[in-house]
């Protein structure tokens, strides 16, 4: 029988080249024998009860859709050696669509009722085909394994539920669970029911004893020969048999095939466009099961399949099947894996599958005639065990608790109300699990206060000492991830606890510091739907309540419309402040701050000598060192240090600002570091006897002291005393910069 997907048996070694043939012949055959009970199964699971004139001709019309695929994905898959099938799982879900067709034509002509029926089967697969192709077209082949697995589990069970029913369906003759069961009440349905359930456990213990490719045909071959031989010993006639139910009500002869003419003019289009849902539903799960017997092939035969071409090739088959009537397929993971062990690595064995196929059309209706009732509907009935096995039972094992409970949830709506309903409860409970387990992800990626977290900018050991203490009026809060409505809410309850922590509302300690400055920093934001944006409204007005201003920091063209639509405007709203990053967002508020103080933050003239004793404290030979060294006065945009020159000298700003920079390779230029006033540069590369690794740009109007190499020299030889102080001062600045690099990697590291 056709595979279910994700099965994975091991591949063996090639076979010798002469050999191929012979393994392509013989998978041909085992392929075509497999085929031809299936066409049985499906066509009996689909024209069964007010459908059953049509037996004949769905036998005929499944085997040339069987035909057809395996001969197109043969000549036309990226894998040589695929072989296609006509699967089941879909079937399942189309048995319940006609029968509930069926019943609402019942008093329709015959005629119309299986023209419909062909008309659904074959719209079916012509949606299948043109869903394959159009997504293998646009190559979006990888979206639809996003599909929720759980999902996926529960529609294979399902589609399991829905064969045990078929089956039912096919003893009985009736559709329903419960009118099925109401009919095993009929001492001969009974019979052929009990006889059915021992089929299907038959070929259960089979299968679990023996992987063999022969085992199923065999059984079922075993099965009839012995069905045909015990009725003349219990006195029983064919023709007492078919009336009996236990062969089928028609008779043998050639195969038929339904004549499309006849089909559109027969058919109730109503009930077919009704069908619609249904035929998409089985497009999805056929295109999943496609790429999931693609990933499986790929996974054993350790090779790289385009599963847009094949969507592509299995899609155009589809369409000409569709074309015809007949139902869907694709390449069946099983049976290609087989003939990659058993060497056919060519077209071959998709070719002799489809010679085997075709031939056996020829003996089609005389295969229907003597094929009792009970092998085919016992031969459903284990497709159907098998699937819940593997999908409801097997899962347990294989799947955390809740979302195997989704795959209950997913089987029982099939079960109770209709496949449609169990695919919309599915993907509903999925999106809400997704939903809740989304937002218990945490969306702050960290969180500092301005005493600890500081922008690069070198400042002078006054106004780092101010800092260290007025930073905690700066909080900064970094987030990630995709905000919406279940995640945005983690953002509000901090805010708020800061600010009762300072006091600014009920309830709060009067005493801590007040927060100026809160800057959030969207850096690491994928995207944020409208219901985060309105969090943002409420907390902008629990910091316009505080008297303090928001800072957005790196804020995405996406997440800047989305504020705007709530009606947020960072340029004009006076509470709200933008930033190109977090590093300069620090450092305007460290402005403020600085200004706000009368700090030194760079735009004051403070003499040198302040600097350096605030560094390294009193010292008598401080003057002295000041006067040892050159003045410079810089306009803006002039260059201090230049890239990969040769350290001759070190620096200290007296006033103004110099930026630290290095060139990219597409021509910008990305900062490193600012430094104002008392700040040192250079310094490393003359100790190390390095070269230059960055250039350093004025930025604003400067005083800068220069210590060269050769003064450092001299004094070193004539005045001991004095060159200590200065490497007392550049050693006191490396240690601030150790310190502060150690302080920035902790950070980093939370």
């Amino acid at each position: 029988m056709s595979d279910a997907p994700i099965r994975k048996p091991s591949t063996g070694h090639p076979a010798h080249p002469g050999r191929r043939p012979i393994a392509s012949a013989m998978i041909g055959l085992i392929a075509g024998i497999d085929n031809l009970g299936n066409g049985l199964a499906i066509a009996a699971l689909l024209f069964t009860g007010p459908l059953a004139a049509g037996l004949s001709a769905g036998v005929g019309v499944v085997l040339l859709s069987a035909a057809i695929l395996a001969l197109l994905v043969a000549l036309r898959s990226t894998q040589p050696n695929s072989v296609a099938l006509v699967q089941e799982t879909g079937v399942a879900i189309l048995a319940s669509t006609v029968a509930t067709m069926a019943a609402g034509l019942e008093s329709a002509p015959e005629g119309v009722r299986i023209a419909t029926a062909f008309a659904i089967l074959g719209g079916s697969t012509l949606v299948t085909g043109l869903l394959f192709w159009t997504v293998g077209r646009l190559r979006l082949g990888r979206l639809v394994r996003f599909f929720p697995y759980p999902v996926v589990a529960g529609f294979l069970a399902g589609s399991g539920w829905l064969l045990v029913e078929g089956a039912l369906a096919m003893v009985s003759g009736r559709h329903g669970l419960g009118a099925g069961i109401a009919g095993l009440a009929a001492p001969m349905v009974a019979v052929t029911a009990v006889a059915a359930v021992g089929l299907a456990g038959l070929l259960v213990l089979a299968m679990r004893r023996s992987d063999s490719p022969f085992t199923m045909p065999l059984v079922l071959l075993a099965t009839a020969l012995a069905f045909h031989a015990g009725l003349p010993l219990l006195g029983v006639t064919a023709e007492e048999a078919r009336g009996w139910g236990w062969l089928p009500g028609v008779a043998g002869g050639g195969f038929s095939l339904p004549v499309p003419t006849e089909v559109l003019a027969l058919a109730d289009w109503g009930r077919v466009a009704a069908a619609l849902p249904a035929m998409v539903s089985v497009a999805v799960l056929g295109m999943l099961g496609l790429l999931l017997n693609v990933s499986g092939i790929e996974l054993a035969q350790g090779r790289d399949i385009d599963a847009d071409a094949e969507l592509r090739s299995t899609g155009a088959a589809n369409l000409l099947a569709g074309a015809l009537g007949g139902p869907s397929g694709y390449v069946g993971l099983g049976m290609t894996l087989l003939a990659g062990r058993m060497g056919a690595t060519g077209r071959g064995a998709g070719l002799a599958t489809a010679a085997v196929i075709l031939g056996g059309l020829f003996v089609a209706g005389w295969l229907v005639s003597v094929t009792p009732v009970f092998l085919t509907a016992g031969l459903i009935l284990f497709l159907g065990v098998e699937l819940l096995q593997e999908w409801l039972i097997d899962a347990r094992r294989r799947l955390p608790r809740t979302e195997w409970l989704i795959v209950l949830a997913v089987v029982l709506a099939i079960a109770g109300i209709g496949f449609m309903e169990g695919l919309a409860l599915g993907l509903a409970v999925s999106l809400a699990m997704f939903v809740y387990s989304y937002s218990r992800l945490p969306v702050i990626r960290g969180r500092h206060s301005g005493a600890e977290l500081r922008s690069r900018v070198d400042r002078s050991p006054a106004a780092s000492l101010h800092l260290t203490g007025a930073g905690a009026a700066i909080e900064a809060m970094q987030v990630q991830g995709y905000l919406f409505f279940g995640t945005a809410e983690q953002i509000v309850g901090p805010v708020r606890d800061r600010l009762e922590q300072a006091g600014i509302q009920a309830g709060g300690d009067a005493g801590a510091q007040p927060l100026r400055f809160l800057i959030i920093d969207f850096r690491h934001i994928k995207g944020m739907d409208s219901a985060a944006a309105g969090v943002f409204r409420r907390i902008r007005n629990l910091i316009e309540a505080a008297g303090a201003t928001l800072v957005l920091s790196a804020l995405p063209d996406a997440v800047e419309d989305a504020f705007r639509n709530c009606g947020l405007d960072p340029d004009r709203d006076p509470v709200l402040r933008r930033a190109p990053d977090l590093d300069h967002a620090l450092e305007s508020c460290e402005e403020a701050l600085l200004a706000g103080n009368g700090a030194d933050g760079g735009g004051v003239d403070a003499p040198l000598l302040r600097h350096l004793e605030a560094m390294t404290g009193p010292h008598p030979r401080l003057a002295d060192a000041v006067a040892a060294l050159d003045t410079l006065h810089l306009e803006p945009d002039e260059v201090l240090i230049r890239a990969g020159e040769a350290a001759s000298d070190v620096f200290i700003i007296g006033r103004g600002r110099v930026k630290v920079q290095i060139a990219l390779p597409d021509g910008r230029s990305l900062r490193l570091r600012t430094m104002t006033a008392g700040a040192v540069v250079g310094e490393i590369a003359l100790l190390l006897g390095q070269t230059r690794g960055a250039d350093v740009v004025v930025e604003t109007p400067a005083t800068i002291h220069r210590l060269t190499a050769a003064t450092l020299a001299r004094l070193e030889r004539e005045d001991p005393e004095l060159a200590l102080v200065l490497h007392r001062i550049l050693a006191t600045t490396l240690a601030q910069k150790v310190t502060l690099a150690n302080r920035l990697i902790e950070q980093a590291a939370v």
